[in-house]
């Protein structure tokens, strides 16, 4: 029974480990994924191809939480199955053409608002991103163009490494890091050159920019 028991499981890791290969996997992973989600939430995907072992291509992929609605179109993504298996994401690649971000709600209020106290994450992140354009809708519209970086979460600190995005007529660099629990340390920089011209002239003028912004999250002077 032991030895039939060891045949069985082995017979069905070595058949998923195939699915997982197979060019129609990672549109099976999202629709499962779409059955399992939380009440009040929904994603939806078009134009999936590609496996769940190394990735692939998504046309459109939304997800919508009440007022909140993210679509990504365009998305091309690489990764490694095997570092999953020590709780390790991954991934070579995520790029999209334009990723979309709708809030639709009244807005928060800053009197009822709490500050975090704990945003660590099950597993440890490796990502670097590509993001053609990325726009916010509503009441506070806003769009930058190709923004990228490398996006870290190393188990106690989440790491934001070599970001670039264009807003209007200015180029900005950008890195910073927050601790995952209390006190949560934020460290973040930001430079850029914004192309403007004088008022009394044409003369083309390019302004340096530099902030930088130090402080705890986890506490009432937050």
């Amino acid at each position: 029974l032991f030895a039939a028991a060891l045949a069985l499981g082995l017979a069905l890791a070595t058949a998923l480990w195939h699915w997982s290969g197979t060019d129609s996997s990672l549109a099976a992973m999202l629709r499962y994924v779409q059955s399992y989600l939380p009440a009040g939430q929904t994603l939806e995907a078009r134009a999936v191809s590609g496996s769940v072992r190394s990735g692939g291509h998504i046309g459109m992929l939304r997800w919508t939480r009440g007022d909140l609605s993210l679509q990504a179109d365009d998305i091309d993504i690489a990764w490694s199955i095997k570092p999953l298996l020590q709780r390790r994401l991954h991934l070579g690649q995520l790029s999209a053409r334009l990723l979309t971000i709708d809030d639709k709600g009244p807005g928060s209020d800053a009197q009822t608002l709490a500050p975090p106290t704990d945003l660590r994450l099950p597993f440890t992140v490796d990502v670097p991103f590509v993001f053609h354009a990325v726009r916010l809708t509503g009441a506070n519209a806003f769009e930058a163009k190709e923004v990228s970086g490398h996006y870290i979460f190393d188990s106690s600190l989440h790491i934001l490494n070599k970001g670039q995005a264009t807003i209007s007529y200015g180029t900005y660099q950008f890195s910073g890091s927050l601790q995952a629990q209390a006190p949560m340390a934020l460290k973040l920089q930001v430079d850029g050159a914004i192309q403007t011209t004088l008022p009394s002239s044409q003369q083309p003028l390019t302004v340096q920019a530099h902030a930088k912004l130090e402080g705890e999250l986890a506490s009432p002077d937050a």
